[in-house]
């Protein structure tokens, strides 16, 4: 089991998104987007600091005023061309930290709960990189070409089809040492080089990249807060009712 250690929350939310306007700023259900991981991190006792990393100084201001850190990040890694590897190897660089954990301001149904389990995982693992993802045995295609399944003879039953794993980053944990060294010699370090993938609840790991998906997260919002979920009651419709 290895040691943490300095175990920092990482929320990267930069102003400039183009697909949705000011999305980590756009209210859901009465509350901007970003507060939704902010108050997820902040309900995780494994952190020892969260920060928010931002070019914004709203974003930065709602950091403050929801009681976590703000982390400015220069224009350069702000622009449309900044990747992940860039932005995250900054904030290594010029933070104390053994384990660096994101969380995704974009995805605002996570909570604490798939942090932890994360963690665990990861702390468990001999891997350097933990990415959440959703999974499928749906047959799946990858620009116009089968990805699971073989397009010789009848399909096979769904269930039978090699599972896909499709990455949410809801949750994305570090070892921040690993990172720069594998950002220092390729200059490629995100996604990892040994890496675990954790599935997590699809609900959970809901990510808003576009308009609708403001619709689907809303509805599924508005739905928990007002209809308390439990284990369903398994009925069935018969004849004999």
């Amino acid at each position: 089991m290895r040691d943490l250690g300095w175990v920092i929350a990482h929320i990267p939310a930069r102003a400039g998104s183009k697909r949705v306007k000011a999305k980590n700023l756009r209210l859901l259900c009465g509350k901007p987007l970003l507060a939704y991981s902010i108050e997820c991190a902040k309900r995780c006792p494994e952190f020892d600091e969260i920060y928010v990393n931002s070019d914004s100084d709203e974003m930065l201001t709602l950091a403050q005023q929801l009681g976590v850190s703000g982390y400015r990040r220069s224009e350069s890694l702000a622009d449309d061309l900044a990747t992940g590897d860039q932005f995250t190897a900054d904030f290594i660089e010029n933070n104390k930290v053994k384990t660096l954990v994101m969380i995704n301001p974009v995805c605002p149904l996570i909570e604490p709960e798939d942090v932890s389990r994360a963690l665990k995982t990861f702390q468990a693992s001999e891997c350097d990189t933990l990415i959440t993802c959703d999974s499928t045995r749906m047959q799946t295609f990858c620009q116009t070409k089968p990805v699971n399944i073989s397009l010789d003879g009848q399909l096979a039953p769904t269930q039978e089809n090699p599972e896909v794993q499709i990455l949410n980053w809801a949750v994305t944990v570090w070892d921040a040492a690993s990172f720069m060294t594998h950002y220092k010699n390729t200059g490629s370090a995100y996604i990892g080089k040994k890496r675990v993938l954790m599935p997590i609840d699809p609900i959970k790991g809901l990510k808003i990249s576009l308009e609708q998906d403001f619709k689907k997260a809303e509805c599924l919002l508005y739905g928990m807060k007002h209809v308390k979920l439990s284990e369903p009651k398994i009925e069935y419709w018969s004849l004999s009712k």
